[in-house]
Formats: C-alpha cells, sequence, structure tokens
C-alpha cells in the first residue's frame, strides 16, 4: 500500500459494510442488547476463528505453530482491550457490574461462528480460496487488529468527552454508546484504509500472511 493514502480507491462496498455494522451496533446497544465489553468479545471471538480457519489455507505452516498463533493473538486483543476498558471504566462504564450475561456471550459465540463457517465455505468454493480468504478474512483481521491499537487512544479523551456529553440527555447508555462509536469508527476507517490495497498487494499476502 502506497505511503500516501488514496481515499478516492476507497472501496464504496467498504464503507457502506462499516456504516451498516456501525448503525446496526449502535442500534443494540442503545435498546441494551449489547456492550462495550460484549463487543470486545466479538471482536477477540472473530480474530481467533479467522487465525484457526487460516490453518485450512496455510497447513505447511503446522499446528503448533498455528496454535501459537492463537495465543498470541489471544493475549494482544487482552492487552489492548485493557487500555479501551480503562477508557469505558473513564466514561462510567462498568454500572451493571463488569460481566456481560450468559444469553449475550452465547449470541456473541454463535454470530461468530456463523460468520466464520460461511467464509470458509465461500472460500473453499472460490476459484483461488487463499486470494479470497485473504480478501475477505485476513485483510479484516488486519483492520481488526490495528484498528485496535489505534482505539486504545482515540477512545481515552474523545470517546469519555463524548460519552460526558451523552451523559447529560442518556445516562445510562452514555458510556456504551461513546466508547462504541469511537471503536467502531476507528475500525472502520481502518478498513477503508486497507480496502484501497491494490489485488496485486493482496495477492502477495494471501502467499505468505506470515511475517515470521
Amino acid at each position: 500500500m502506497a505511503s500516501r493514502i488514496e481515499w478516492h480507491k476507497v472501496k464504496p462496498a467498504t464503507v457502506r459494510d462499516e456504516l451498516i455494522e456501525l448503525v446496526i451496533a449502535l442500534a443494540l446497544i442503545a435498546v441494551g442488547w449489547l456492550s462495550l465489553p460484549t463487543l470486545l468479545l466479538a471482536v477477540l471471538a472473530e480474530l481467533l476463528v479467522t487465525v484457526a480457519l487460516s490453518w485450512y489455507f496455510y497447513p505447511q505452516r503446522g499446528l503448533r505453530r498455528h496454535l501459537a498463533d492463537i495465543a498470541k493473538m489471544f493475549g494482544l486483543l487482552c492487552f489492548l482491550a485493557i487500555f479501551i476498558l480503562a477508557s469505558y471504566a473513564g466514561a462510567g462504564g462498568f454500572a451493571n457490574g463488569p460481566w456481560p450475561d450468559a444469553r449475550s456471550l452465547l449470541g456473541v459465540v454463535l454470530l461468530v461462528a456463523v460468520r466464520g463457517v460461511l467464509l470458509l465455505r465461500e472460500a473453499r468454493a472460490s476459484s483461488d480460496p487463499r486470494l479470497y480468504w485473504a480478501r475477505r478474512a485476513l485483510m479484516r483481521g488486519g483492520a481488526l487488529i490495528v484498528g485496535s491499537f489505534l482505539a486504545a487512544f482515540t477512545c481515552f479523551l474523545p470517546g469519555v468527552l463524548l460519552a460526558q456529553a451523552l451523559a447529560l440527555v442518556w445516562p445510562s447508555r452514555a458510556a456504551d454508546l461513546a466508547i462504541a462509536s469511537v471503536y467502531l469508527i476507528t475500525l472502520g476507517v481502518l478498513a477503508c484504509i486497507i480496502s484501497t490495497m491494490s489485488e496485486q498487494e493482496i495477492a502477495g499476502i494471501s502467499g505468505n500472511p506470515y511475517i515470521d
């Protein structure tokens, strides 16, 4: 990807998908069916499923190294989540306790599992399974990782300030709506930037997405 971001190359489909995800997530938060901690769990689960299923496309890497990838991804996301949750706490979150309910956890697991299985089936049915997997799964995984890293900073000041403003009109959902919106917008911007990558760049990544 070029050092200068070519915004005119952002794919409209990516913008559409990110906006839809943002609207749906905020709507679920508004009605109390989703919270910021549950959203982070969904991102963590999606990344772990993506890394785990990647073993199908890169079996030469070996099971042990794939298990190590899963462990490293889990540790990295948990570390980044600490900073995002700290911003959430500073914005007045955790009013109902630190843990999401069992029903929401089950919903996260089911949704992420279904998405992973569907992507795997679509990739296997495509003419170039690795290229499809790289474009649809690995690129999104990269956006989630880098976006979560940046969100550790963006959620701290803008998120807390937004929560303070929302608390004036909607105190019970202010922290979740504010931090989640900043987090999702950060992820969406990264996804749009990644969508400007050329097919040649994605093809190169699909050949070997691992740097170690």
